[in-house]
């Protein structure tokens, strides 16, 4: 073979290798494609629903407060003398014409002082104006009587302390007469008018709730100007007898007795055109998207005015994975 024929037989074989390759490529590529390419599958993703039921709905608007007592009730002494049996403490219920204490007054303790003289100088004439003194004491003094029902709220003298006509002895309240002063923001005293319901809670009686009302709006500003005080009165004959306690008030602005209510966590706000939606857990097992119109709303509910149905289970896990369409299996309520 000539040096001619070996260089073509060379070059003949090596296109034929390359084709070979190239074509052996190009069936794994072809192949290797239709293998990774997945098959259709339907997504569904698991949620828990909660029902849209037809409940009582309220928008309240929380204040904080202090119990003032309007009516005071001051015992004095009747005479000036010596405070004998006063035993008050703070809280005690006293009855109207109650007697609390007794003032032994000067003249009778002048006249015992000179018994005291007398019984050392002639006992004889002792005894006679030991009795004497007795007919005209009155007995263990001149009594002190509570001229109205009240609560102690402050005791000012202790039994055995001399005082003089007319010393306040004791300072009562009239239960009857406490209310509380709630500080309104200036950003909600537009909400609230005389006349709105309202719930009065304190420590003081853990659990218990007093209705109340809105009785009126002071036409002042507190010192910063940041708030106004409003008149919180109570309506029933429970209430917070204490004055100065520190308490809880809740006013409801709105109220209604059969709303369509949903849980908050539900809800789908879109700030940019103004609108609300939810998704509905569908009979077909699909998630719909719902818009809505909303009413009264709270931390934890909300009222939905229009779009929605009792009964209708909307989505309340899932966030924004969820989508128009998307099939959906409830997993808890």
């Amino acid at each position: 073979m000539t040096r001619m024929r070996m260089r073509k037989a060379i070059l003949t074989g090596g296109r034929a290798i390359v084709a070979a390759i190239v074509m052996a490529f190009g069936v794994a590529g072809c192949g290797g494609g239709k293998a990774s390419a997945p098959a259709p599958q339907s997504v569904t993703m698991a949620v828990t629903a909660a029902k849209a039921i037809v409940a009582p709905m309220r928008r309240e608007l929380r204040l904080l407060g202090t119990t003032v007592a309007m009516r005071h009730v001051q015992l004095r002494a009747p005479a000036a003398g010596r405070v004998l049996g006063l035993n008050l403490q703070v809280g005690d219920h006293v009855r109207r014409g109650q007697v609390v204490a007794y003032v032994l007054n000067r003249e009778i303790l002048a006249a015992e002082n000179g018994l005291a003289v007398a019984r050392q100088i002639d006992p004889n004439e002792a005894s006679a104006l030991s009795g004497a003194v007795r007919r005209n004491s009155g007995g263990g003094g001149v009594a002190i009587a509570a001229p109205a029902a009240g609560i102690v709220a402050q005791r000012l003298v202790s039994s055995g302390q001399m005082v003089n006509d007319m010393d306040p002895i004791a300072d009562l309240i009239d239960p009857a007469s406490v209310y509380v002063e709630a500080a309104v923001p200036i950003d909600d005293l537009a909400l609230i008018r005389p006349g709105m319901d309202a719930v009065v809670t304190s420590a003081l009686s853990p659990g218990a709730q007093f209705p109340a009302r809105v009785a009126a709006l002071a036409p002042s500003f507190s010192l910063t100007g940041a708030t106004s005080p409003a008149r919180i009165e109570f309506t029933g004959a429970a209430r917070v007898s204490e004055a100065g306690a520190p308490v809880d008030v809740r006013i409801t602005l709105a109220g209604l007795p059969d709303a369509i209510v949903i849980p908050a966590g539900a809800l789908f706000e879109d700030a940019a055109n103004g609108t609300s939606h939810v998704f509905v857990a569908g009979a077909d097992g699909r998630a719909h998207r719902t818009l809505v119109k909303l009413g009264i709303r709270n931390a934890a509910q909300v009222q939905v005015t229009s779009g929605l149905k009792a009964g209708a289970m909307v989505i309340t896990s899932g966030g924004y994975a969820l989508a128009d369409g998307l099939k959906v299996t409830v997993t808890g309520n």
